[in-house]
């Protein structure tokens, strides 16, 4: 059959494209947040002064499998231009745009004198050292004096990425030299200054403890409208309402994993949570750490009164009834939080939350209700000694406010006699103990006179997991030789010819080899969390071929992030859009998932997702490998902008949203990852992530576990990493007792790229999971695939080490993937090559 490739065959942008970028533009300005205003915001004076290193090269997203090529971006001084903005400080901008190519230009032919005379794609990526982003030139008196106005706005900017992790020295998570003294200098220089932090993830701002800052606000990585975005709030078009999804401390000291996380530990292969449960808000708030910025924080141009209303109970759940009013000039929306204090027992955080919900856009004066629903489990403890999620008896105080730090009681739930809600069996043991952080006792609190409801009568039934080989099986498969179940149980590898679909710069497609022997054919998967990532322009050969269409932007594109022979290879297969028909794949580069996460609402990630959705259907794919849900556990992490959280409960939700919106499109799925506490880059391939079972369960896990009971996942996809010991690509207790009995998935689950040796001796690649106990440990596609990876499995089942049966499961689950798919049905495809259906 003719190869599909899909996209448009106009240049021009499509319906789709432009409802999306609109989209894309309100999605970030409802999650930037406002940490700080005197009253300067929104901007009234027209004539600004613009410094900062993300002022023109504003950072629109992450670079690895965050990475998108969309048709276009807005820079924040493209955005305020737009806007009517006039910016006085044109010649400082053009110097540092000099300095950033001159520094670039330095960067590449370094790495390109690394990986000289190196012939291997992966072993080259893996010699790259990551381009830092340059922090500035100096402000001078003479900047200052030629802009003649009273504001400036000062970008910092951060760049991170897949493959590595942040680092608590100058330049990355504290200022550097250049950005201290040009902010002392616009801070004396203007009356008012903005500070914007274009960054994905948290950095040092002590310089608001001697500087005067008029406001500061967090933009994250904005995606391809986040200049515009940007502008709409600070010019009052569009209020804050942003609210901070990971909390900030005061100084990198004062969290509980500065000694041991990533590089700073002892040993970089095996990170230790020795903090437990206690990240984020749940340590600041239960060791009485005072955080600088709290989780849920987030300022307005108005405010907001939240009146709890009345608390009920069904069984299994309980029911807030909350209202919340404009109190303030101008119409804007709030966040409503929820938190509950569990009885200590023998631990437990101050507080956690439960549930949120976010406001409509209420005009001055206009009051909402709201109700905020609790499914019990949210109140469980999970003991280790019986493997239970409990409800422990006592009292359970339930806080309402719009912060971690801004809440206030406004009913207790009692229980008399503890709860079991969940008999589960232990999983993932730790190889050694693990020395956790341990609370202070909890001191009492005089909380008032607020309704008592009694939880006793209302508790749901118990479940005890029962415990299996989950089975599936499809026809197809059933027949299949060895062969052949190999075959679909291994991708079709990074350069596959002759697919019956095709989306060019994908990250990996199912096995296209069977078609001839069986009428089936391969499916899509595409990064990332960004957005689609596909080559922008592909040129259609005549003989049905088809090669990246030699135009600037991919040229510019393989110049600045691949070198040596890979680039020059990649060079060489391109062609001239006249050589053919050009097909354009300008996917939308959405704001990143941590500034979704800080929107706290869940219908308008749904409206992304769908979104999403969409552009899969246009461009022929079937599964988004997204969305990223690994924990923010700490500031350094290098993916911090591709996850949402600190806090599973948003995590899961925003996660599940996203999920719904894009499989509302029939035969579209997503890929929930890094399946788990992949929490960070280095050595992720041979580190383990050691901790409790406790903290497993009740942090690392309970994302993933709300985003698959929710949403159902068309694919989980197993991290890199090993947890306590065993990579997560071999791990039963992960895959079979968690994903599949206790959470009743019954999706596909795929490894991460490249997580799998075929040979265990081979020393050219990085340590990483067996290929030959994968599929046994209910881990179903081995990606992206390679040839000596078939070998090694059709050797594991001359050798009995691979069971025939465990392939035909993992096969069976991977055609539920291809009949779902209607970009060729399995039966038209049948016909097409001859089978029949």
């Amino acid at each position: 059959m003719k190869t599909i490739l899909k996209g448009s065959h106009t240049k021009t942008p499509s319906e789709l494209e432009l409802k999306n970028r609109a989209l894309a533009r309100k999605a970030a300005a409802e999650g930037f947040v406002l940490l700080e205003n005197d009253g300067t915001l929104p901007l009234k004076e027209k004539r600004i002064a613009l410094y900062g290193s993300g002022a023109r090269m504003t950072v629109k997203g992450g670079t690895g499998s965050g990475a998108v090529r969309e048709r276009y971006s807005v820079t924040i001084a493209e955005g305020l231009e737009a806007a009517g903005y006039e910016i006085t400080t044109g010649k400082w901008l053009d110097r540092f745009d000099k300095f950033y190519a001159d520094t670039y230009e330095s960067y590449r032919l370094e790495q390109e004198k690394r990986v000289e005379g190196i012939r291997e794609f992966y072993k080259i990526l893996r010699m790259i050292t990551p381009f830092e982003h340059p922090t500035g030139v100096p402000v001078t008196r003479e900047d200052v004096e030629n802009s003649d106005c009273d504001t400036a706005v000062y970008v910092l900017a951060r760049q991170a990425g897949e493959g590595n992790d942040r680092e608590d020295k100058q330049g990355d998570y504290r200022l550097d030299d250049v950005e201290k003294e040009n902010l002392e200098m616009v801070s004396k220089s203007y009356r008012n200054l903005v500070v914007v932090i274009n960054a994905g993830g948290v950095i040092d701002v002590s310089f608001l403890d001697t500087l005067h800052v008029s406001a500061l606000v967090y933009f994250v990585q904005g995606g391809e409208e986040g200049g515009n975005a940007l502008a709409d709030v600070l010019s009052g078009r569009t209020n804050f309402s942003g609210k901070l999804a990971t909390s900030w401390a005061y100084r990198f000291e004062d969290l509980p994993s500065n000694t041991t996380y990533s590089y700073l530990g002892k040993d970089k292969y095996n990170q230790e949570y020795k903090e437990g449960i206690y990240v984020g808000y749940r340590f600041f708030d239960t060791f009485g750490v005072k955080p600088r910025y709290a989780f849920g924080y987030g300022c307005s141009y108005t405010t907001f009164d939240i009146a709890f209303k009345a608390a009920e109970l069904e069984k299994g759940a309980v029911k807030i009834h909350v209202n919340a009013q404009n109190t303030g000039g101008v119409s804007g929306k709030e966040v409503i939080q929820l938190y509950v204090s569990v009885p200590f027992g023998t631990g437990a955080e101050k507080q956690r939350l439960i549930a949120f919900a976010k406001t409509k856009e209420l005009q001055p004066g206009e009051r909402q209700e709201l109700m905020l629903y609790v499914p019990m489990k949210e109140l469980a403890c999970y003991e280790e000694d019986r493997a239970v999620w409990m409800l422990r008896s006592g009292g359970y105080l339930l806080r309402l406010g719009n912060a971690s730090n801004r809440n206030v009681p406004v009913a207790v739930l009692t229980l008399k006699k503890e709860a079991v809600l969940e008999q589960c069996e232990n999983i993932c043991p730790p190889l050694h103990p693990i020395e956790e952080i341990q609370p202070p006792k909890r001191q009492e609190e005089a909380v008032g006179e607020i309704p008592v409801l009694v939880l006793d009568d209302y508790l749901p039934e118990m479940i005890t997991h029962q415990y299996k080989t989950p089975e599936e099986s499809d026809p197809l498969a059933d027949e299949m030789t060895a062969e052949q179940l190999v075959r679909l149980a291994v991708g079709a590898g990074t350069s596959a010819k002759g697919l019956q679909v095709e989306a060019m710069g994908a990250s990996g497609s199912t096995t296209q080899k069977l078609y001839e022997e069986l009428g089936i054919p391969n499916v899509i998967l595409s990064d990332g969390p960004a957005g689609l990532n596909l080559t922008s322009q592909v040129v259609e050969m005549p003989d049905g071929s088809t090669k990246a269409a030699k135009v600037a932007e991919t040229l510019e594109s393989y110049k600045r992030y691949l070198f040596g022979s890979s680039r020059v290879a990649l060079m060489s297969q391109m062609a001239e859009p006249a050589d053919g028909i050009v097909h354009y794949q300008y996917a939308t580069a959405w704001p990143c998932s941590q500034l979704l996460a800080q929107t706290f609402d869940t219908e308008l990630l749904e409206t992304v997702g769908d979104g999403v959705g969409a552009e899969m259907e246009a461009f022929g794919i079937t599964v988004w490998l997204a969305p990223g849900m690994n924990i923010h556990r700490n500031p350094l992490c290098g993916r911090t902008f591709e996850y949402y959280s600190e806090d599973p409960l948003v995590s899961g939700k925003m996660a599940a949203a996203v999920v719904k919106g894009v499989q509302k499109h029939p035969g579209k799925g997503m890929s929930v990852k890094h399946f788990a506490a992949n929490n960070c880059e280095l050595e992720r391939n041979m580190s383990s992530s050691n901790m409790t079972e406790r903290t497993l369960r009740e942090l690392y896990l309970r994302g993933f576990e709300i985003a698959v009971k929710e949403a159902a996942p068309m694919t989980v996809m197993a991290a890199y990493n090993k947890i306590n010991g065993v990579y997560c690509t071999n791990n039963y207790d992960l895959l079979g007792k968690v994903l599949r009995n206790e959470w009743g998935f019954e999706g596909m689950v795929m490894s991460d790229w490249d997580a799998m040796k075929a040979d265990r001796a081979d020393c050219t690649r990085p340590a990483s999971g067996d290929i030959q106990k994968a599929h046994a440990s209910q881990c179903d596609l081995v990606m992206p695939g390679r040839d000596d990876q078939v070998e090694a499995l059709l050797a594991g089942i001359q050798s009995g080490v691979v069971k025939r049966e465990d392939l035909k499961r993992s096969a069976a689950r991977i055609m539920k993937i291809i009949r779902a798919n209607t970009i060729i049905g399995l039966n038209e495809a049948r016909q097409q090559s001859g089978w029949g259906t």
